[in-house]
């Protein structure tokens, strides 16, 4: 049998330390044990040094986002001041859409101007249309859809009576909602995030389709609409509202549009647009810039007046 081989500290030394330089058994533990210090060190700073890296690899990432979303938005700027003043320098606008591209300071910009007639006003809107902006452009099933359109209704006038399946501040205070109805008009979209049942993903989904600033009979201009307002208008029909599109585009205000509801529509002159810039950033979405205009009004020597503004990342232009 073999026996494990036990060496004494004399014999230790005499396998492993150099004769020119004999070491104690204390001396060789003291010597390990520096060097085990001087590993740890160098770990302890390579995983310092790994970690300064990331921070300043990080800190550069963060730095070049804030430049280019701060040059796109002043890209977005530029392009809503230049469609602006193409529009005010125009005695009589056509109040129809218009998309097109800018080139400014090396960059394209994205132009999309909407006539406010051409969207869905809050403020004047009935039911139907509504009923079918929530459950077109919201995705929402029809009758709760309905239920919302007559909520929107309650929230905006001045009665404490509510509809058939809408509701007034007693509804909202049983609902725990920290929002009351305003027995008023809607100051701005963002409003709509008051009415009880309307969540951010609703509200999102309407955004881009809806003003507060028509001051019209409640209807819609087709000529000046957006193709999702189209969609809305035909009840969710895409080939009505295709077919319309791009009969729009080849005659322009002369397209039929009575395959519409005729009470979903409203032809009026407008002096508001909505004036959208919007600018490609390099992970493939666009920074929107938007502005609503009032060309009937000047304001800090501009030939118009911005009632209302936002910027957004969207992952893709509006159409």
């Amino acid at each position: 049998m073999k026996m494990p081989i036990q060496l004494s500290c004399g014999r230790a030394r005499q396998a492993w330390a150099s004769p020119a330089l004999p070491l104690g058994c204390g001396e060789a533990r003291q010597q390990g044990l520096a060097l085990m210090a001087v590993l740890w060190m160098v770990a302890a700073l390579m995983v310092m040094a790994t970690g300064v890296v990331y921070a300043v690899r990080g800190e550069v990432r963060a730095v070049a986002s804030f430049r280019e979303m701060a040059l796109a938005g002043a890209l977005g700027d530029a392009g809503v001041v230049l469609a602006s003043r193409e529009l005010a320098g125009t005695k009589k606008p056509e109040v129809r859409l218009q998309q097109y591209e800018v080139a400014f300071d090396g960059s394209t910009i994205g132009i999309r101007v909407v006539p406010l007639s051409g969207l869905v006003d809050l403020n004047t809107a009935a039911e139907p249309l509504l009923t079918d902006l929530i459950a077109v452009a919201g995705g929402i099933e029809r009758s709760h859809a309905s239920r919302l359109a007559q909520r929107i209704i309650d929230w905006r006038d001045a009665d404490e009576q509510p509809l058939r399946d809408g509701a007034e501040d007693a509804a909202y205070a049983a609902a725990g909602s920290p929002f009351l109805t305003r027995g008023g008009p809607f100051e701005s979209p963002e409003d709509l995030l008051q009415v009880l049942g309307v969540d951010f993903d609703l509200y999102s989904r309407l955004r881009p389709l809806v003003t507060v600033h028509v001051r019209g009979a409640g209807g819609v201009d087709p000529a000046a609409a957006p193709l999702p307002v189209l969609r809305v208008l035909a009840s969710g029909n895409d080939q009505l509202a295709a077919d319309y599109a791009n009969a729009r585009e080849a005659s322009g205000t002369l397209a039929d549009t009575t395959r519409f509801p005729a009470a979903y529509l409203a032809r009026a002159q407008t002096s508001r647009y909505l004036v959208e810039a919007s600018v490609r950033l390099a992970n493939g979405a666009y920074l929107a810039t938007r502005k609503v205009i009032d060309l009937a009004s000047a304001q800090d020597g501009l030939a118009w007046q911005t009632l209302w503004a936002e910027r957004v990342v969207e992952s893709g232009q509006t159409d």
